[in-house]
């Protein structure tokens, strides 16, 4: 005999759950951002670099119901990607290059996509509504949600934190036009914790909680199509696409694990 339940979300975490997320959680869209500030006050800054699109999406990108205001809720998805050994070990190999640990594996976007489709398919077959998937590839704010959907919090270094899964979750959206009730927001465990901040190897954070991308090796080895700053060159090491020091560093993946994804698995 099975268990009915009036929570809309419980069949939707199970769904998501069979699907290979390891994580689902749900928010409301309408309130205000803290986050729109603080994008507006980075172009200002000039801290965006040559992503030229971050400024002409900013509007957009700005609030979610700026990119579609017909949405009234956001499903949250966490897919984790933990690497499963240290990837700072690999700095010491300086006879090979390094690569972050998300570009080891198949495109992350490909994988993600096809099951946020499937879940969504699912969802309007039985919600109704109308929904839009999103993995990194339109001017939604994924972070911000996902702390609103109590997924981890925004930590110093500007990446999400999550008490169960560390530094290693790949995050994938799903606006919809149902209304969905929303999970707690997560709160901020950072504390006097400085370590991802002492970690960059180029000093790309002016303060807590804010990213200067000029100075930041995933930047400057992904989006930056120029010369490298001479001063900022030592600090590339052996790194040739990304950078994981900040992430590996942090306190809370003596909770991570490794991902159980093999599509995602270092080749």
């Amino acid at each position: 005999m099975t268990t009915s339940t009036s929570d809309p979300r419980d069949p939707i975490r199970r769904r998501a759950a069979d699907l290979g997320f390891d994580v689902c959680r749900f928010t409301g869209i309408g309130a205000s951002w803290p986050a729109t500030a603080r994008l507006q006050a980075f172009l200002q800054a000039g801290r965006h670099g040559d992503m030229e699109w971050m400024a002409a999406t900013a509007e957009r990108r700005g609030h979610p119901l700026a990119l579609w205001p017909q949405a009234r809720s956001a499903v949250v998805l966490g897919l984790n990607y933990g690497p499963e050994t240290n990837p700072l070990d690999g700095l010491a190999l300086r006879d090979r290059g390094l690569l972050s640990v998300y570009a080891r594996g198949d495109d992350y976007h490909e994988v993600l996509k096809g099951r946020l489709k499937q879940l969504g398919g699912w969802m309007a077959a039985r919600l109704g509504g109308d929904l839009k998937v999103f993995v990194d590839t339109a001017p939604l704010m994924e972070k911000p949600l996902a702390q609103q959907a109590g997924l981890g919090w925004q930590g110093k270094h500007t990446n999400l934190v999550s008490r169960d899964f560390g530094s290693w979750l790949f995050l994938g959206v799903i606006l919809t036009t149902a209304d969905l009730p929303p999970d707690p927001e997560e709160t901020d465990h950072c504390g006097q914790c400085r370590a991802c901040l002492e970690a960059c190897p180029t000093a790309a954070f002016p303060a807590p909680y804010q990213l200067d991308a000029r100075r930041c090796v995933s930047y400057l080895t992904i989006e930056h199509k120029g010369p490298v700053d001479p001063d900022l060159r030592p600090g590339l090491g052996n790194r040739i696409y990304g950078c994981d020091d900040c992430l590996a560093v942090c306190p809370w993946n003596k909770f991570a694990r490794a991902g159980r994804e093999q599509r995602l698995a270092a080749r």
